[in-house]
Parts: structure tokens; sequence; C-alpha cells
């Protein structure tokens, strides 16, 4: 048990001391225990990132869950149990699927001459699109690009919403891909490819 540790006389004084919301307590226990939970969590899942996240949602759940805590069991193995949990919890997500450069669609990406090219391009466009938004579209026109394409809307929310019938909602966001598009020359070829 690390020093620091010592420093409480016992587990349910510091628990109640925390629960009276004394903060030197819960920094107490956090400096004692933070780095064995982090070491627990890295043995376990090999990424320090990942690591030092679930050693984080330990002790944000220790702030709600601290009341439950009964003294069956030492703080120290509780405060594992819950570390177990996130861990474990950390196997069950999903990962997501990265494919090896070798495969054939990777490569081919890749090794296109043009690639950097096209993502070079693309970005210039994007930025083009960004700046007729912010300074060639009317309030209401930004109010309904953001509600149509960044909230996913449906045109009979957004007009409900404006207080504006549909077919004026319609007639906005016409306008207002015609200016994007008349303002970012091959954009719409970017689009279809």
């Amino acid at each position: 048990m690390p020093e620091s540790a010592k420093a409480w006389p016992s587990d349910r004084e510091l628990v109640d001391q925390i629960l009276s919301g004394s903060r030197d307590h819960f920094e107490l226990l956090y400096e004692t225990y933070f780095p064995r939970v982090y070491r627990f969590a890295l043995k376990r899942l090999k990424d320090p990132g990942e690591a030092e996240d679930v050693a984080q949602e330990v002790f944000m759940t220790l702030l709600t869950a601290l009341a439950s805590y009964q003294g069956q069991s030492s703080l120290l193995v509780w405060i594992f149990g819950i570390t177990r949990n996130k861990v474990n919890r950390c196997f069950r997500k999903p990962r997501p699927q990265l494919d090896p450069l070798e495969s054939g669609s990777a490569m081919d990406v890749a090794g296109r001459d043009a690639a950097t090219d096209d993502i070079v391009e693309a970005r210039r466009m994007l930025g083009r699109c960004e700046d007729i938004i912010d300074h060639d579209l009317t309030a209401l026109q930004r109010r309904i690009f953001h509600l149509k394409h960044l909230r996913q809307q449906p045109i009979r929310v957004i007009a409900e919403a404006l207080g504006k019938s549909e077919d004026a909602i319609k007639a906005n966001l016409y306008r207002m891909r015609r200016s994007i598009t008349d303002g970012t020359p091959g954009l719409e070829s970017l689009l279809r490819s």
C-alpha cells in the first residue's frame, strides 16, 4: 500500500469525508489510486490513451457511485472492481476495421498519381463552399442549410420551425445549391465522381 494511502485512518472515514463534500479528501483518493488504476488498465488494454480514458472514467464513476460503497471490502478492491468493469467494456466495444496497406483497394487509392492533387482540390472547393455559405447566403438560408444538411431535418419540419411554407424552403434550398455550385466551378463533377 502506498505511503499516501496510510494518510486516512479508515476507508469508511475517507468515503464519509468525500461524501460530505471534501475536495481535499477526493484529491487524496485520486492521487493515491489513479496511478494504480491507470497501470491496471494499461496492462490489460496495451494502449496508453485508452488506459487514461478508462482511469478517468473510473474516477468520474466514483463521484456518483461512492455513496453505494458498503465497506464489505477495502476501498481499493472496490475501485478495482469498477476498473475491471470499465476495461471489460473496452473489449466489448466494436473495433474499427482497418484495411492493411497491402489490400487492393487501399493500394489503388494510394497508387493513383493524382490522388494528392484530388485531395488538395477537394479541400480548396470545400473552403470555397464554406466562404459562400458564410458570406453569400442570407441569414435565413444559412439557418435552412444548417437544419437541412447538418441536422438532417425534413423540409416539413424546417418549414414549421421557421414559419415558412415548404415551397419557400425548397426554393431557398435550390437557390443555395445554385449559389454554391456556381461559386465553386468543378464541384458538381467532383461530387459525381
